[in-house]
């Protein structure tokens, strides 16, 4: 067996905890939102936005689920923006704020009412 030096053992180390810890931290900050539509309605469309990320669905029935990922590039709110249908109002929420550093892991649930319940999963 190789003998290896105390300095270039703890380097080794040193470098592997590095590499974990700066791992850890990029995936931590992911930002993954799982949209839930709940209303009783078909959505005609739907937008939900972050900085640095926009994830458009078009024709989501009832109770269909649909994941929006991806890094944020700054601080902000997720926004999202639905129509029930073709020509309405869009209906408009800005409920979470996200950063690169942290992300923000959660779900939100379109209810008939109109409102969307945000949950994190932290």
């Amino acid at each position: 067996m190789r003998k290896v030096s105390t300095p270039t053992l703890l380097l080794s180390i040193c470098a592997v905890g590095i590499i974990m810890a700066v791992g850890a931290t990029w995936w931590m900050g992911r930002t993954s939102i799982l949209f839930v539509n709940a209303s009783g309605r078909e959505l005609r469309s739907l937008e939900v936005k972050f900085p640095g990320r926009t994830c458009r669905y078009e024709g989501l029935a009832p109770q269909a689920e649909v994941r929006c990922e991806g890094r944020a590039d700054g601080d902000g709110s997720v926004e999202v923006s639905y129509r029930f249908e073709e020509g309405a109002e869009p209906g408009v929420s800005a409920t979470v704020y996200v950063n690169p550093t942290l992300g923000w892991r959660g779900s939100m649930v379109l209810r008939p009412d109109g409102t969307i319940d945000a949950t994190g999963a932290r």
